[in-house]
């Protein structure tokens, strides 16, 4: 997922300022703002308390490559506004950690991807400015949804991301399922069967999470989407949802199962559109045989442990994705 490798990058993006352990707020030069700018290659960090002037925002803009602001405990309306202009990459504002509705309106004036991973709380005035914002909007430090804030986002045009919401109301799934754009719930821990009915209608990219066990209701109602279909988190699952997810029209991705019974590869053998099983690493010569009758792309690219009928039965099919080793 695009949202967790973000951190994997940060960790070795360089070049990176304000790491000196003090939380002493300092202001940034318009001097160092431009030679960061000069500096950074493929993403600049503003790390470590300080303070953003007007004229340093309007440097910082400038840079081409993803922008990512740690430092700064609040921004004014104006600077928001100035850094809102940013578009040659994603706007990273991880100071951000309350969002009052007047910023919020600042900050929808920027067209592209918006990351606010450390907002732990929306209000509904909030997300109404927020969803004024065009392009990828990506708020996975939210882990329940206000009353009111779920219909105000879904008046969003393009990607929502809410990554860290673990549950979901069934009126809070009809609201989302309004966003035009991809729908990204992936650190859900169980969905009902009523929510996944309403999620179902969403027209565009659904991924959810399911960490427990899907039940066959819940993958009958999630099969009803049509587009692309992200199952997330699952280890395993039963004969019963996988006959039932086999139904979906369109492409279905459960990168998460580690591992197919041959009951579960025959169901899923019968899926039509391209099937991705990123998370499998080994296959029996039965599932093979099975996933080898798919008609549509298979993803199998981090398969380490096949044998030889295996992988000659894999091979047959062209339209199965295998580690090279394999091929």
């Amino acid at each position: 997922m695009r949202w967790a490798l973000l951190a994997v990058v940060m960790a070795i993006a360089t070049p990176v300022v304000g790491q000196d352990n003090t939380d002493e707020i300092r202001p940034l030069s318009v001097e160092q703002a431009t030679e960061l700018v000069k500096a950074a290659e493929r993403m600049l960090v503003l790390d470590g308390p300080m303070m953003i002037s007007p004229e340093v925002a309007e440097i910082l803009t400038r840079y081409e490559g993803t922008l990512v602001l740690n430092g700064p405990t609040t921004l004014t309306p104006e600077v928001a506004e100035i850094l809102a202009k940013h578009d040659k990459g994603m706007l990273v504002l991880d100071c951000v950690e309350s969002i009052p509705p007047e910023l919020a309106e600042s900050l929808a004036k920027h067209r592209g991807e918006l990351w606010l991973n450390q907002l732990t709380t929306l209000s509904e005035e909030a997300a109404e400015g927020l969803a004024k914002q065009t392009g990828s909007l990506q708020l996975n430090g939210l882990m329940t949804l206000s009353v009111g804030v779920a219909e105000a986002l879904a008046k969003h045009d393009g990607t929502v991301g809410l990554h860290c919401l673990t549950t979901l109301s069934t009126a809070d799934a009809e609201a989302l399922a309004k966003v035009r754009g991809l729908l990204g719930l992936t650190g859900l821990m169980t969905l009902s069967p009523e929510a996944a009915e309403a999620l179902a209608k969403h027209e565009d990219t659904l991924f959810v999470g399911c960490s427990v066990m899907l039940s066959r209701r819940v993958a009958e109602a999630l099969a009803k989407h049509r587009g692309t279909l992200g199952v997330f988190n699952l280890d395993t699952i039963s004969e019963e949802a996988a006959t039932a997810l086999a139904k979906h029209r369109g492409d279905l991705m459960l990168k998460g199962i580690r591992a197919l019974s041959t009951e579960v590869a025959v169901a899923l053998s019968k899926h039509e559109g391209s099937l991705d099983l990123l998370g499998l690493t080994t296959l029996t010569d039965e599932a093979a045989a099975s996933i080898s009758q798919h008609r549509g792309e298979v993803n199998l690219r981090r398969l380490e442990a096949l044998s030889a009928e295996a992988v000659e039965m894999l091979r047959s099919n062209p339209d199965i994705r295998l580690p090279e080793k394999f091929r």
